[in-house]
């Protein structure tokens, strides 16, 4: 069975002694069928700190960091209002996507290359083109974990085949090309396609 991934972030950039990153990361996921689950991640610097569990109707800390900030948002009101943007968000994903069959039936799969550019080779880029449907997920991890400084990206960009491409590129001036890896999630994909520098494909 297909499952479609919807996934939205928001970035808070916290300005200190150092630049820290607090991100939130909300998402529905569905199929033919209906609704199959919805979430809401916290993240800080690149890593899950808590989430909103919606069946126990809790705010969970996964790391040592959320503790604190999973106590200030227990509260049952907190949860509700978080469940009800939810489910506006997946219920208007899911108008969209499934107004035509097509577009979960129909499925293009991508092909990436990853390679260098610039002079002295100064970025990696993921290129990725072919797709169908237009909504797709692109990231750089290193060592598994997500790597959200030194990203740009060129957009979603129709193709004159009737099919979408993008490009994402990552800055090497803060970070080493060593076991950087660009993820796809895509609906003609069974889990996650990875392609790591300098390596070859791998799915998950």
């Amino acid at each position: 069975m297909q499952v479609f991934l919807f996934v939205m972030a928001f970035f808070n950039t916290i300005l200190a002694a150092e630049e820290h990153a607090y991100q939130q990361f909300i998402g529905c996921a569905f199929n033919n069928e209906g609704q199959v689950s919805r979430f809401w991640r916290y993240g800080y610097d690149g890593r899950d700190i808590m989430h909103v569990d919606l069946v126990k109707e809790a705010v969970v800390a996964t790391s040592e960091s959320g503790q604190l900030l999973a106590e200030e948002r227990k509260s049952k009101e907190y949860i509700k209002r978080k469940e009800a943007r939810l489910v506006k968000v997946c219920s208007a994903v899911k108008t969209v996507f499934l107004k035509s069959n097509n577009s979960l039936s129909r499925a293009a799969k991508p092909a990436v290359y990853v390679s260098s550019g610039g002079e002295k080779d100064q970025y990696i880029k993921c290129d990725v083109r072919g797709f169908y449907p237009n909504i797709i997920k692109v990231r750089w991890t290193q060592k598994a974990r997500p790597i959200y400084f030194g990203v740009s990206t060129t957009g979603i960009l129709p193709h004159k085949d009737g099919t979408f491409q993008m490009t994402s590129y990552l800055s090497l001036s803060n970070v080493s090309g060593h076991d950087v890896t660009c993820e796809i999630e895509h609906l003609s994909i069974d889990g996650k396609m990875r392609i790591t520098y300098g390596k070859s494909l791998t799915r998950a």
